[in-house]
């Protein structure tokens, strides 16, 4: 597709919105919201079972270190919950 007939379906877009009542335009952009999400969650489903796994995995690990690491302020801070 060409820069100019990107440009051109923009411009289309967009003189279609600023045509519809607020509400409408809501709606477009709450549907716009939606194809991104969309858009995300397919790429995820795209990835290989080994990549997933390896993500996983990294995730958890950092998801245990963080926990880790707060663990004492948190124990320390219900400690002084409960004086008073």
């Amino acid at each position: 597709m060409s820069i100019t007939h990107i440009n051109n379906l923009q411009d289309q877009i967009l003189q279609s919105i600023k045509t519809l009542p607020l509400e409408k335009q809501q709606q477009v952009l709450e549907f716009v919201k939606s194809l991104q999400r969309n858009s995300r969650f397919q790429k995820w489903d795209n990835i290989s079972d080994a990549e997933a796994q390896s993500l996983q995995n990294e995730f958890a690990q950092e998801d245990i270190s963080f926990s880790e690491s707060i663990l004492p302020d948190y124990l320390s801070h219900l400690e002084q919950e409960d004086k008073k």
